[in-house]
Order: structure tokens, then C-alpha cells, then sequence
């Protein structure tokens, strides 16, 4: 965002705080869980910082920027609003990270009722700025695709957000994988939520660490469960291998189906960033009590081909169908192991197989939801914002229609690679 200017409190956040304001005022017509997550509306968001939470966010101490500060924050579509939200708010990111006077992303979370929810159900809500996404329509596509072909993954919209009076333009709005996407997504209880980090794998010793360190960080179920046991099962079944046992015993771990069509969608959008990609990133694993584990995606933003390093218009980058080594844009190692699990499968020919043909649906499934029409939709929802987002770069607003005419593209291009495929491993 250019022109952005130095945040300043407000008047009136005090009062706000003070009395802690939930909810719309009287007479007001309150906002629906269906309008927060709903591509086809831009939910606007007035989000207000007190000083101190700017100057926290703004740190050159990268610690700093992921620690929750104090602000409040509304929001309205179509004439209904949320009225003021206590919350508190941090900076989001990984292998990047922005500060609050650059282009971030944000982790919101909401105070807590008597019996354990925030706003509308929702605890925490995750607005990315898209830094890495030129189209601004990935992750939409993406979850659509992962969700269409019954692999439990977030929900998506859009959220143009003020901070501070100041309009800081267009954020995808996606759903956090916490306990209460699990309540919804699953019958059985919730033990644990993990959040993979990036080049670990499901490595012997990566089992190590509390909540807040180690190769894997838990997100929930620390505080009643305060161990990695189930984990470091799932590292040890992982490290086990010998194919036939592996692959007949494998749903006594995880949900082996939910898994494997995860890695086919993952592969059929060149997700080289999630976790059956050379960077074995952005990812969760949810295990039930049992110590039973599901494969959550996430982090979708480069996907569909998009080649970030070369500035050539309608230059793809495909990721193999089936490979064991990869590459990604940035990178000049083209022999990067993916993701342990992944490898394993394509390595024995029944989870190959099985593999194959969930690529199949996956590749059917993006015909039949007709992807590409719906991606253009959103387009038309979206770009009268970024216009006015980026109104005086005209190269940008360039890049971005060019960007969306080539994801859409992708996906034809990709269903050819899917079909060459599965003729070359006879798959009918």
C-alpha cells in the first residue's frame, strides 16, 4: 500500500476499552457468521490501535511483532455491523514477516464470553495481505478446491481494513484452523493442534520442545495435554518403513484418505510451499484423543503456477505430479525433498495408485465446481477495490488482471499435466 502514513490513537479508544463495547447498538442489524466468510462481499474493518499497539507492531524486533497488543475493532457489510470488538492483535508470518508500515499480515483474536466464545463463535480470525499472491484470488481457490474434494479446510473472504482511519486496502480473510474450525469439522474431541515448521518433517527427534518451540509448535491442547506424545508416535510409525505395513496400517495414525487427497490437490495447484512440497510448509495436524491425527492445509497463497521470480507474463511453474524431489521459484536446488509422508506413498504403488486417483477427482472436481468461473467472480467482486488500492500504479493493476487471467488459465494447463499422467501409469 503506498502513501501510508504514521498511525496515530484516535480519540475515543479509551472510552472504548473502558467499557469494553460488544456487539452492535441498539437497533442496528448485527452482522451473520455468513457474511464474515463470504468472497462475493467485502467486509469492511475498522480496526483501532492505541499507540503503544502501533509502536509494538512497528518494532524492528521481529519477536515484538508477534506479541498480541490491545486495540478494538468494527465491522460492516452491507448496512449491518458487528459494533466495537475488544481485541487484541498480532503480525502474522513465517519465512517473511512485514511490520504494521509495510503490507502485513494479521492474527485477531477476540475476548472470550462466560462459556469460552468470542465474536459470532469465532476466538481468532486471520487476515493476509497477499503480499505473495499477485491475483489476490489463490487462497479462494485453493480452500475451495481442498473443501470440495472433503478435505476439512478454512473458509475464505476478503476484508478491506482501515487501522487508525488509515485505508490500508484489500486482506483475504481466512479462517483459522483452532479448536473451534475442529468443533465444526469433526464429531470426536480435539487433543491437539500442531503448526509445522517449515524444512522439519516428520523427522525421529522433531518431537521435542513445549507449545512455543521445537520443529513443531502446538496451537491447542497444550494446556490440558502438556506433552507431544501423540506426535512423536506419529514420527515413529513415520520412520517405521516398511511399504506394505506402512500403508495398510496408516489410518491407525491419520486419516489416510483426508491425507492423500491433500497431496493430490496440493500437487495439482503446484503448492510448493505446503507440506508435500519442497518446502514441507504451512500445514496443521489435528489429533483426536485417540491419538489419531488429520492433515490440515494451509497457507495457499502461492499457488496455481504463479512464478514470483520471473516477470515473465503467463510463465507457470509446475511442480511434478509425482516426483520425489522438487524445486521452488527461489530456489537453485533443484532436487528439494518434499514432504516425508508424501514421498512414502508415491514410493509404494498402492498409495501411488490411490494417489493417482485422487488427482483424478481433484483434476474433475475443478471442472465440475467450474473453478475458473467462480475465481473470475470473486475477481469482479475484489478488483474495483485494488483499483483504488493501487490507483496510481498503474503496473500493478496491470499485473494483477494479468495474474488472474493466468491462474485461470492454469487450471486447463494443469488438468493436462493430471491426464498425461495418469495415462502414463495406466490409470483409467
Amino acid at each position: 500500500m503506498t502513501g501510508f502514513r504514521r498511525l496515530s490513537t484516535v480519540a475515543g479508544l479509551g472510552l472504548a476499552l473502558i467499557l469494553g463495547l460488544i456487539g452492535p447498538a441498539q437497533g442496528a442489524t448485527p452482522i451473520k457468521l455468513t457474511d464474515i466468510y463470504n468472497p462475493l462481499k467485502i467486509l469492511k474493518a475498522e480496526l483501532t490501535l492505541p499507540q503503544s499497539s502501533v509502536d509494538s507492531l512497528d518494532s524492528t524486533d521481529v519477536n515484538q511483532l508477534k506479541v498480541y497488543v490491545p486495540g478494538t475493532i468494527v465491522f460492516t457489510v452491507d448496512g449491518k455491523t458487528s459494533g466495537t470488538l475488544d481485541i487484541k492483535v498480532r503480525l502474522k508470518g513465517s519465512t517473511s514477516m512485514y511490520r504494521l508500515s509495510e503490507t502485513p499480515s494479521f492474527k485477531i483474536k477476540f475476548q472470550k464470553d462466560a462459556v469460552g466464545n468470542g465474536y459470532l463463535g469465532l476466538n481468532r480470525m486471520t487476515f493476509n495481505g497477499m503480499v505473495q499472491d499477485n491475483s489476490k484470488v489463490h487462497e479462494f481457490g485453493a480452500y475451495t478446491l481442498f473443501n470440495a474434494v472433503g478435505v476439512a479446510a478454512p473458509k475464505t473472504g476478503y476484508v478491506r481494513l482501515y487501522i487508525n482511519g488509515v485505508d490500508r486496502g484489500l486482506f483475504a480473510n481466512v479462517e483459522q484452523p483452532d479448536q473451534i474450525f475442529m468443533q465444526k469439522r469433526f464429531k470426536d474431541i480435539t487433543q491437539h493442534i500442531y503448526e509445522g515448521v517449515a524444512f522439519r518433517d516428520l523427522k525421529l527427534g522433531n518431537a521435542t520442545g513445549d507449545n512455543l518451540t521445537g520443529p513443531f509448535l502446538v496451537d491447542y491442547g497444550w494446556k490440558v495435554t502438556p506433552n507431544k506424545r501423540d506426535l512423536e508416535k506419529l514420527i515413529n510409525y513415520a520412520n517405521d518403513w516398511e511399504p506394505k505395513t506402512w500403508y495398510a496400517d496408516l489410518p491407525q495414525v491419520i486419516d489416510r484418505t483426508s491425507l492423500i487427497k491433500a497431496f493430490a490437490v496440493e500437487s495439482f495447484l503446484s503448492h510448493w510451499d505446503g507440506y508435500s512440497g519442497p518446502d514441507i510448509n504451512n500445514y496443521f495436524l489435528r489429533s483426536n484423543t485417540k491419538g489419531k491425527f488429520t492433515y490440515i492445509p494451509w497457507g495457499a497463497d502461492q499457488t496455481f503456477g504463479e512464478n514470483r521470480k520471473s516477470e515473465k507474463l503467463g510463465d507457470d511453474f509446475f511442480v511434478p505430479l509425482v516426483s520425489e524431489t522438487a524445486t521452488q521459484p527461489w530456489s537453485s536446488n533443484p532436487n528439494m525433498y518434499r514432504g516425508k509422508l508424501y514421498v512414502q506413498c508415491i514410493q509404494y504403488k498402492l498409495c501411488r495408485t490411490e494417489y493417482l486417483n485422487q488427482l483424478k477427482l481433484v483434476s474433475a472436481t475443478a471442472t465440475k465446481i467450474k473453478l475458473g468461473d467462480q475465481m473470475k467472480a470473486v475477481a469482479k467482486v475484489i478488483n474495483p477495490v485494488l483499483t483504488v488500492q493501487f490507483g496510481k500504479d498503474a503496473a500493478a493493476l496491470k499485473l494483477i488482471k494479468d495474474e488472474q487471467a493466468r491462474t485461470v488459465a492454469y487450471i486447463a494447463k494443469r488438468q493436462a499435466t493430471v491426464a498425461a499422467t495418469l495415462k502414463k501409469y495406466g490409470i483409467k
